[in-house]
């Protein structure tokens, strides 16, 4: 009877299991580690760090004499890890016979778009000849779709990514010579050439910036007017700067404004060029190579406050994030980039006119509304993203909001729209050239615009004001410069 008694209590409580299990809302099952996902804005998430991903994807490389082609993977048995490249080595027995045969690829020249990787990879055959080539490979599938050719024991000097959306990537390379019995690359000889994804095919294209909107047309003389279409002015000197043109603008904000840009007021500007793009890594890297005195461990600490470059090991930023916007730079070292390529960081009244890109009373460079198709914001990605990764305002400029705060020449002052100059206004001095001269004795708060990929809507309106001492470094500090129309 006691055992009859235990059993049927069994029962019950099984019967009772099973009948509130299944009164249970199903829980959908959670991505895979790894697994590919597409943002709403149409960003192909790849799962895992762009490192890793490397040693998944499988490369179709096409044999020398063009018969054929194989499939190689960078994982497993003949892999070895470099600090500047992953190198597999294959082992061949054909007709008794042993040779080999090696791929290389190179993680930090590797970037990567909305929907693709773009990853250089040299091929040896075990013959002279070593070709580099530019493979696209597909981030939701893992496999390389295609490649151009870019010639035998070719040099890289820079890939970057130009326009995220429309999958468009400039490199810049040089081809070797044999001059003399001695192989040879000739700086002076660069080539650069600007690919996009065209229709599942890369194309070789003029200028990365060309637009894929019809309705979007670009030229170099500002004189030129096409009706109906939206113009973009590129500078005759710096296919990556465009032409904020002169004239007047409604600065600041009476919507929900905090003190630094309450009091709308009316402003001119003289017309500037500006840079696309904010500075990328890969672009500060060539300028810490060529001025040590700037370099990670060299800087002295009055221009920083030990954050500076903090995520770069040593003088080489994270593998990957060559086309990201440099982090972690004071207005000191930012003044310093901007001076070594002959610009100058903007002032906030230049930078507020660009970004409205022409638009009066709108929070956004883009209108009122805003969501994470718009711009990186909100901690929505977790850090920054591609330059170009998000539509450009109508200027053609690109993450005027988001991504990065921005520094500016101004020092802080939130009052100084109640007195501002009508005319090319700049706080804390009476004059751009007083502040550019006199840079390393400014010891005052310096003025941060566009906010950044952690911060929330209300701060990254082209209207709101932020600040830091120059000598600060974050996460999300970077810039961009300008140049003047006319000296």
């Amino acid at each position: 009877m006691k055992t009859f008694y235990i059993i049927t209590c069994l029962l019950i409580f099984v019967l009772s299991f099973h009948v509130v299990y299944a009164q249970q809302p199903f829980a959908p099952s959670q991505p895979a580690t790894g697994q590919v996902e597409e943002s709403a804005e149409g960003f192909v998430k790849l799962g895992m760090p762009l490192q890793e991903a490397l040693t998944k994807i499988t490369f179709i490389v096409t044999w020398s004499s063009g018969e054929g082609n194989s499939e190689v993977i960078f994982e497993g048995e003949g892999v070895t890890h470099h600090p500047d490249r992953i190198v597999l080595t294959k082992k061949h027995e054909i007709y008794g016979r042993t040779s080999y045969s090696s791929y290389t690829i190179f993680p930090q020249d590797t970037v990567e778009s909305n929907r693709y990787i773009f990853v250089p990879l040299a091929d040896w055959g075990g013959g002279s000849g070593v070709f580099l080539d530019l493979n696209v490979v597909d981030k939701k599938t893992r496999r390389s779709v295609d490649e151009v050719s870019l010639g035998d024991r070719t040099n890289i000097k820079e890939v970057a990514l130009t326009e995220a959306h429309s999958n468009t990537v400039s490199i810049t390379y040089i081809r070797r010579e044999v001059k003399k019995g001695e192989p040879l690359h000739d700086p002076k000889k660069a080539i650069k050439k600007h690919f996009r994804m065209i229709g599942g095919i890369l194309q070789e294209v003029e200028n990365p910036l060309m637009p894929s909107d019809p309705d979007i047309v670009l030229t170099h003389d500002p004189k030129i007017e096409v009706p109906d279409r939206t113009q973009i002015v590129l500078s005759p000197s710096d296919p990556n700067m465009v032409l904020v043109p002169a004239g007047e603008f409604q600065m600041g904000s009476n919507d929900k404004a905090s003190d630094g840009e309450k009091w709308v007021h009316t402003v001119y500007v003289d017309a500037f060029y500006m840079d696309v793009y904010e500075v990328t890594n890969a672009q500060y890297k060539m300028f810490v190579d060529a001025n040590p005195q700037w370099q990670k461990d060299h800087t002295p600490w009055k221009y920083h406050d030990g954050n500076y470059l903090k995520d770069w090991n040593g003088n080489n930023y994270p593998i990957g994030k060559g086309d990201h916007p440099v982090a972690n730079v004071s207005w000191y070292a930012a003044r310093a980039y901007a001076k070594w390529v002959d610009k100058r960081l903007p002032t906030q009244a230049e930078w507020e006119k660009a970004a409205r890109g022409g638009l009066t009373g709108q929070r956004y460079p883009w209108g009122n509304s805003i969501d994470f198709s718009n711009a990186n914001h909100a901690r929505n990605v977790g850090g920054t993203t591609p330059v170009g990764s998000y539509p450009p305002n109508r200027y053609g400029l690109y993450d005027m909001v988001g991504n990065v705060w921005e520094w500016c020449l101004d020092e802080l002052d939130r009052d100084f729209y109640k007195t501002s100059p009508g005319r090319n206004p700049i706080a804390g001095a009476d004059s751009v050239t007083d502040i550019i001269n006199g840079f390393f004795n400014r010891k005052s708060s310096r003025v941060l615009r566009g906010g950044s990929w952690s911060r929330f809507a209300r701060d990254i309106k082209v209207s709101y004001v932020d600040y830091g001492p120059p000598n600060f470094s974050n996460d999300d500090f970077g810039f961009r410069c300008v140049r003047p129309v006319t000296p």
